[in-house]
């Protein structure tokens, strides 16, 4: 097997389990990073730093995207406990063996878009969380959304090459940034979620309440509650 077949055969097995594999075809796209300094004609919506344009942008991809249902064994898979996981209730029509799961990547947009309005503390949060730099719970979050990120870049980081320039205008060589890259369509999953994604609005996944006897993790291990992506904090 030559190399770049090598290459793209591993390129399918770099999550430690996908069950969103056994439930649609994720395609791999090629596509070119815009790694410009400056902004491009049309501008891109990614680099405006706040406003309703770009937050509806960004809401659409990291905000209240509906879970999805795994069953036990997929949790197992996971390496993860069934008695320790949130069950869908059965009123809602997916049986016994249902278990809330959400994609990472949603969460891990959602965390950049964190950062994005921090960057504009005062538009987005001097009103409910007061002086920079907030509350302790808004410090935390900020915190855990920097940790989050850089693990993830650091446990699938990219080794796609940069090369370099010579820019006129100036005397020193510079990185490009535009690379062809092989991407999962992000696009696919995302009007998967939204078509088959549990049919909960926000204030129903808010009042779910443990039943009783639910076994509780140690509080050490909390995360964001399911459905908070929107840039605010719970």
């Amino acid at each position: 097997m030559c190399p770049a077949a090598l290459a793209f055969e591993t390129y399918a097995h770099t999550s430690f389990l996908a069950p969103i594999y056994d439930r649609i075809k994720v395609n791999k796209v090629v596509r070119k990073t815009n790694g410009t300094l400056f902004d491009t004609n049309p501008p891109s919506i990614w680099r405006q730093r706040k406003g309703p344009e770009a937050d509806t942008a960004w809401d659409r991809v990291g905000s209240y995207l509906p879970p999805i249902v795994v069953s036990s064994k997929e949790i197992e898979a996971l390496g993860k406990d069934p008695k320790n996981t949130v069950r869908m209730p059965e009123s809602y029509g997916y049986g016994p063996d249902a278990y809330l799961a959400s994609v990472e990547s949603f969460h891990h947009i959602h965390c950049l878009d964190k950062l994005r309005r921090e960057i504009s503390y005062k538009h987005y949060w001097e009103k409910e969380e007061g002086p920079y730099p907030g509350s302790e719970l808004h410090e935390a979050h900020t915190s855990h959304c920097i940790d989050v990120l850089i693990q993830s870049l650091m446990c699938t980081g990219s080794v796609d090459m940069i090369t370099y320039n010579w820019v006129e205008g100036r005397d020193m060589m510079m990185a490009d940034f535009n690379n062809n890259k092989v991407c999962k369509d992000f696009d696919a999953v995302l009007k998967w979620v939204d078509e088959n994604g549990v049919r909960m609005n926000e204030t129903q996944i808010r009042g779910m309440k443990p039943p009783p006897g639910a076994m509780r993790v140690p509080n050490e291990f909390v995360g964001h509650e399911v459905g908070g992506y929107s840039g605010h904090d719970h």
